[in-house]
């Protein structure tokens, strides 16, 4: 049974407190901090079986989550290397959090950096659009704008969840000229837009985007208009798995999103299907802003060959 602190942070998940792959991540990694330093093992061995059964139930409620199963990764990697030492469980403690809280420092910096490159890619006065909540695209406008750059940004609702309310809110805080639209108008006002700019829940080895249900509908919307598309992914949210040919699992959710609870229980004579995620073609996709650079889908391939590390189990 996975540690009470692992249960909080996933009962978080399920109600959708947290936005975005990057802010899931911190609080998962604060989580296994917490309930490795309130473990009761006595052993290296009970440590890592805790560690590993931890670590199975976050993947089981975020598996579409790169960044998160890259954390989980790195941070098992370290600590069975120091239990492969003979580190006895105090010192795996203090590994396994220095392990988290060195993957929170890189990716808060590599948001940082990608900020700081996407930045340059937005001109005064560019019309942007984009879709669902994503840290990475949030910093990049709100670096431009502190740059005394002045976009405007389109902001689809993204149901059914509505995060893009909450990206519209934070934006028109720091000043941003912002319009919320609803989903089904992109196609009206991509015409009016210069880029599409979108985040990312996954990076494939071939360079498709895993991102929020609808994410390929306008980046296919927008190539028909000529309108270029990046996305913004910083390098911890590339897959391994897929140069294997391993698929990204599409995660489904609570069909009370889409209806809600009361509604699905007075129609029960049709199905709802609510996918979280999609996955956009390479084909659709510009160039991906990275804390690396800018790289074009097709050099997705190099970044994945360079990560290292085990399996999640």
């Amino acid at each position: 049974m996975a540690h009470r602190d692992i249960l909080k942070v996933v009962d978080d998940m399920r109600i959708r407190q947290m936005r975005g792959g990057t802010v899931v991540t911190h609080a998962a990694l604060n989580a296994l901090r917490s309930a490795a330093l309130k473990t009761k093992a006595t052993s290296s061995r009970q440590f890592l079986v805790e560690l590993r059964e931890n670590i199975k139930y976050l993947m089981r409620i975020r598996a579409s989550s790169i960044p998160l199963s890259n954390s989980l990764r790195f941070v098992l990697l370290d600590v069975k290397q120091a239990a492969d030492r003979g580190a006895y469980v105090k010192e795996l403690q203090n590994v396994l959090a220095n392990s988290a809280t060195q993957f929170d420092t890189k990716l808060e910096e590599s948001i940082r950096e990608i900020a700081e490159i996407g930045a340059r890619r937005i001109r005064d006065d560019d019309v942007i659009m984009t879709h669902s909540y994503s840290s990475s695209v949030i910093a990049i406008l709100k670096r431009a704008y502190q740059q005394h750059k002045r976009p405007r940004v389109f902001v689809t609702e993204t149901r059914p969840e509505l995060e893009g309310r909450d990206v519209a809110r934070e934006l028109a805080a720091e000043g941003i000229d912002v319009t919320l639209i609803i989903d089904s108008a992109v196609s009206h006002f991509i015409e009016d837009s210069d880029k599409v700019l979108i985040g990312a829940e996954a990076v494939a080895a071939n360079g498709a985007i895993v991102n929020k249900i609808g994410t390929a509908t306008i980046a296919a919307v927008a190539q028909r208009a000529r309108v270029r598309v990046y996305a913004a992914a910083s390098t911890y949210k590339f897959s391994p798995e897929t140069m294997l040919g391993e698929l990204i699992e599409i995660e489904e959710r609570d069909p009370s999103y889409v209806l809600g609870r009361s509604k699905v229980k007075k129609l029960p004579h049709f199905a709802v299907r609510n996918p979280a995620f999609d996955v956009t073609s390479p084909q659709d996709i510009d160039l991906i802003i990275t804390e690396r650079g800018v790289i074009p889908p097709q050099a997705a391939i190099m970044i994945v060959r360079e990560q290292k590390g085990v399996s999640v189990p």
